[in-house]
């Protein structure tokens, strides 16, 4: 055992190390303003050195920080093109780096080419993206096999005014490598293909699913939450880059691209978990999304007890899911520069959840004993989810077209045919008892 004296001399030098440590360490706190926007960061300033971690530069898409942990950030722009220069009255460095391009920064294009998609009202969309997804602790958990990847094509058309949009997704299954035969597929009613299709027009949502060829529209007339939905999509595209920034999501321009003989600018963004969080709280702000989902699910002889109860756990599993998502999302756009026309973009999404929050959350409202929750493994347990893919614009000002909605049957009705499709294939699966030959 060490000495009462040697003991005190060693707490001494700790208590001198540790309070030593942040006088040497701290420095002069300052601000960094990146292209126009405060830019959230620890930034300290050393000997006349403003610095910044590295970690606290992944917001800017294309930037190469390098290895080092804190890097200086006069060095690190400038060798990459950018301008900086220090503000000693404010305390802020501030730094330009691919902000602009002939007469627009990134941010007025952006917002120029949301003004002229207003202008022309109407475009069609198409494109394709790949879809992965990752379970390995949970897949034994929750009954899921290996998912393959999953290639999905899109296409659609999109009106502002009115409101007005159709969208159809046709997923391409692997079932095969699902480990699902021909004779099961056929049972099931599926095909190679899953396709949903979607519309939105006149006050009414129109959906047709696989294994229903069929249009079911609710009626959303008279539910309050519209008006809020409603001006939601209406947003101008000033008020979206006000909350980009509030978010923390920097617009920059990446190198120009040649597209099919025309000249394009490139924009480039990235939003990570706590954007993509406070993106998603600030454009639900206003909108009461569970009192959406009540009004436009509800179902007759539901009872309204169920309902508030189902409204108030959706309302906690959604707030579990949003506190625990680690998310990477890049975007590239890619701008006309003669029509100055969004023609193409491309993104790239990582998202990982945690679930353990949210198996114990299901576990307890559903009141399961106390041998089923604890089959909840311990340790981490998550679902990583990877979309990648492009999308292109076209025919801007093209007349809308719609499906035709005339045959379209309500929830109620839909239900109930959904009800007896189910009792029909319960009794095909019934086994047949074999006849027993009667006695001579």
């Amino acid at each position: 055992m060490l000495s009462r004296k040697i003991s005190i001399k060693f707490l001494i030098a700790l208590l001198i190390m540790l309070l030593a440590a942040p006088t040497a360490f701290a420095g002069e706190q300052v601000k960094l303003i990146f292209n126009g926007q405060e830019y959230k960061a620890d930034i300290t300033l050393e000997n006349g050195v403003t610095y910044i971690p590295a970690a606290a530069l992944n917001k800017i898409p294309g930037l190469e920080v390098g290895d080092d942990p804190i890097v200086p950030i006069r060095e690190l722009f400038e060798s990459q093109g950018g301008v900086v220069s220090w503000d000693n009255d404010s305390k802020q460095v501030i730094v330009s780096w691919r902000e602009k391009a002939g007469e627009f920064t990134a941010d007025e294009l952006v917002i120029k080419y949301s003004e002229l998609l207003k202008e022309v009202n109407t475009y069609k969309m198409k494109g394709s993206y790949l879809i992965e997804f990752e379970a390995k602790e949970v897949q034994d958990l929750i009954g899921i096999p290996n998912m393959p990847k999953m290639e999905v094509l899109i296409e659609g058309v999109f009106q502002y005014e009115p409101m007005a949009m159709y969208m159809k997704q046709t997923m391409k299954m692997p079932f095969e490598e699902l480990g699902l035969s021909p004779e099961e597929l056929a049972k099931s009613g599926l095909g190679e293909e899953i396709v949903t299709e979607m519309v939105w027009f006149d006050n009414a949502i129109y959906q047709k699913n696989p294994m229903f060829d069929q249009w079911i529209v609710q009626d959303l007339t008279g539910i309050k939450e519209m008006t809020n939905l409603n001006n939601l999509t209406q947003i101008t595209p000033q008020q979206s880059m006000e909350m980009m920034h509030k978010a923390g999501v920097i617009n920059v321009f990446g190198e120009d691209v040649e597209k099919d003989g025309k000249e394009y600018h490139t924009i480039k963004n990235y939003i990570d978990a706590d954007s993509f969080k406070s993106l998603i709280e600030e454009t639900l702000g206003n909108f009461n999304l569970a009192a959406f989902i009540k009004a436009t699910g509800a179902q007759p002889g539901v009872e309204p007890q169920e309902t508030e109860d189902f409204n108030a756990q959706f309302e906690k599993i959604f707030e579990i899911v949003l506190n625990n998502i680690e998310a990477e999302y890049y975007i590239d756009t890619f701008i006309d520069k003669e029509t100055l026309l969004s023609d193409y973009m491309n993104f790239d999404l990582n998202m990982r959840i945690d679930l353990k929050q949210l198996l114990n959350a299901i576990a307890a409202m559903a009141e399961i004993d106390e041998t089923e929750e604890s089959a909840i493994p311990e340790g981490p347990l998550s679902l990583e989810l990877k979309m990648k893919g492009d999308y292109q614009l076209y025919d801007y000002g093209a007349e809308l077209e719609l499906p035709d909605l005339s045959n379209a049957i309500s929830q109620e009705e839909y239900m109930q045919q959904l009800m007896e499709k189910m009792e029909q294939m319960e009794e095909l699966e019934e086994p047949v008892e074999p006849e027993t030959a009667e006695e001579p």
